[in-house]
């Protein structure tokens, strides 16, 4: 705005680029409403100049770790990264060669950290430490407020020769827990054997302690874990107390108005002891109390008979029917008992007692044709008793679709009551010795193969220890009562039933399903690293000074073999499965008596332990005849 004069005037002319009510205020107060701005511009540039400030501060540090960084006690702070791996790498490599030791109890195990390829984890460490440093912490570091930080190392390790190198150490920690158990004692009573806890050591803890290794060694103790038992104490005294019920109860049955009180000795050996994975309990064995009723009530009991599965000479399934019987119904009184055992008078009643395998189950299993056999021979002596009798407790056996096998569960403890004999096995040493059920294995490695040759998932077999050549190499099982174990699993989806068949030169059996689509080539490779059989000579003081006897012949050499089959699905390759088995030599053994006193001053030679091929036939023993 300015003033203009016109005819001797001054003119106000008006500008509209403010406003008009400033244009028309007086200059004095139009400058002071500028100034007013100053102050507030002056504070404006002072905040924008310390955020500015604020910014730059916070800024990152071009690659460099946060200020008052460290790492396991080493300094970091504005290292760049490659520079404080090198530095945390040199100290933990330092850490690693103090050594690693477990402490289990009282035995220190040594690890060779190379063995696991134990080796700090420097780049995981300073990539922590970088990704922790943010925009308040980089402004302390810059103003010289933050504290020190120390971050932990770890370290890494090989984990498959990590669990490999520790097993000496689990071993030595480890105790299995023993489950409680029930025996009979005195007529009349049972005695508990207490529970007893077990323990192993803390992998868990281990393996952490191994990974913290800059604060838990060199020297680690290694702590253990209780295991409680699958059986309490108090759960075998709760089975012992209804035991101990029962065998003090008088029982009296009532059968259509006649009753008949039971003897003491039918109901002491009619107690049983049911022992399942967690559990054990009280029972009644059915066979003692129908065997007993059937001498008592036997005019009117009629036993049941079960349908049969059988093979004719042209390899055809056949079903030979069974019959229902009629008797005491055992069952029912038993259960009865084993809910009260303190029950005086018990009724019971005479029914139809139907076979387990009766005549329409066996038409509907959807058993068709002989999907696998197998033959293996014998010559004689106790062992084919036990053979035998084997065979037939296996014949017409049942594993349902997707069941697992057990042939000691099967089979049962092999005891003279049962019906085995002593005969001769490989014992400890691979020594031959007698034992009641010695021959069993053949049962087991026949129907092995049997399995092998039906496709089935063979879960646990293993081989004698040294090779009996009426077997295939490898392809053979051992058993024995408490392992070795003969385990597979029916996964076709059709059940099998086990026939068995036992004569003059050997035992057969035949495995009876449905094929469908199965086909099985045996893959059978050659021996390799042979290891020659020898005599082995050892002293015996039960014999007679300088008398010899040929306790076990000189048999096969050793070898290792590989063996194993492919399996076939309607043409189609389903599976290639391989096992490998190293055989010992079947070493003789020489028994010496006592050495004579040495002869014209010459002292006497000790060749026990020596090699030699001495033999005596008359005292030999033909071990591929007489074992497995």
């Amino acid at each position: 705005m300015g003033d203009v004069t016109t005819s001797g005037e001054r003119m106000r002319v008006y500008r509209f680029d403010e406003p008009i009510e400033r244009s028309l205020a007086p200059r004095s107060q139009q400058r002071r409403q500028r100034s007013v701005w100053k102050p507030i511009i002056a504070v404006v540039a002072l905040l924008a100049i310390g955020a500015g400030a604020v910014l730059y501060l916070g800024r990152p540090a071009d690659g460099q770790l946060p200020a008052g960084t460290q790492i396991a006690g080493v300094a970091v702070g504005g290292k760049t990264p490659d520079e404080a791996i090198e530095l945390v790498r040199a100290h933990g490599s330092k850490v690693v060669g103090l050594g690693l030791v477990f402490q289990a109890g009282n035995k220190q195990f040594t690890i060779d950290p190379a063995e696991i390829l134990l080796r700090p984890d420097a780049a995981r460490a300073v990539a922590l430490a970088a990704g922790e440093s943010g925009f308040v912490d980089r402004i302390k570091g810059r103003l010289g407020l933050v504290e020190p930080r120390n971050l932990p190392l770890t370290y890494t390790f090989n984990t498959n020769a990590y669990a490999q190198a520790t097993v000496p150490v689990r071993q030595a920690l480890s105790i299995d827990p023993k489950s409680a158990a029930v025996s009979a004692a005195e007529a009349g009573s049972f005695v508990v054997a207490p529970a007893v806890a077990g323990q192993r050591a803390d992998v868990d803890a281990m393996r952490s302690a191994v990974r913290h290794l800059e604060e838990s060694g060199p020297i680690i103790e290694v702590p253990t874990i209780a295991v409680a038992p699958s059986i309490s104490t108090a759960v075998a005294q709760s089975a012992a107390d209804q035991a101990t019920t029962f065998v003090g109860t008088t029982h009296a049955v009532n059968l259509q108005g006649a009753s008949k009180t039971l003897p003491q000795d039918v109901i002491s050996r009619s107690v049983e002891f049911l022992q399942q994975a967690s559990s054990i309990r009280f029972a009644i064995k059915r066979p003692v109390l129908r065997a007993y009723f059937s001498k008592v009530f036997g005019t009117v009991e009629t036993p049941p008979r079960g349908a049969i599965f059988t093979v004719n000479p042209n390899n055809e399934v056949r079903i030979i029917g069974g019959r229902n019987g009629r008797g005491v119904d055992v069952d029912t009184l038993a259960k009865t008992w084993e809910g009260d055992p303190g029950q005086h008078i018990t009724p019971i009643t005479v029914g139809v007692r139907e076979p387990e395998m009766t005549n329409e189950r066996a038409r509907t299993l959807g058993v068709k044709e002989v999907v696998s056999a197998y033959f293996t021979p014998y010559t004689g002596g106790a062992r084919v008793t036990n053979i035998k009798r084997g065979a037939e407790i296996m014949d017409q056996y049942l594993i349902p679709a997707g069941a697992t096998f057990s042939l000691n569960d099967a089979l049962g403890e092999r005891t003279l009551q049962r019906g085995f004999v002593p005969a001769p096995m490989i014992g400890e040493g691979n020594i031959l010795k007698n034992s009641v059920g010695g021959g069993v294995s053949q049962v087991a490695t026949t129907i092995f193969n049997a399995a092998f040759f039906a496709g089935l998932k063979l879960t646990a077999h293993i081989p004698h220890s040294f090779w009996i050549p009426r077997y295939p190499k490898g392809r053979e099982a051992t058993v024995s009562w408490g392992g070795p174990e003969l385990e597979f699993k029916n996964n076709w989806d059709a059940p099998i039933i086990i026939v068995t068949r036992t004569g003059v030169e050997g035992i057969t059996v035949w495995f009876l399903s449905d094929k469908l689509g199965r086909r099985i080539e045996a893959i059978e490779e050659s021996p390799y690293a042979p290891k020659k059989a020898k005599m082995i000579r050892v002293r015996d003081k039960s014999l007679a000074p300088g008398e010899l006897s040929m306790t076990q012949k000189v048999g096969e050499d050793g070898f290792s073999i590989r063996y194993g089959r492919k399996i076939f699905k309607n043409d189609k390759l389903i599976s290639t499965e391989y096992w490998k088995w190293t055989y010992a030599p079947e070493n003789g053994i020489l028994s010496m008596g006592p050495r004579v006193p040495g002869g014209g001053g010459a002292p006497a030679v000790d060749p026990a332990g020596a090699d030699g091929a001495a033999t005596d036939p008359s005292t030999s023993t033909d071990a591929t005849t007489a074992a497995g």
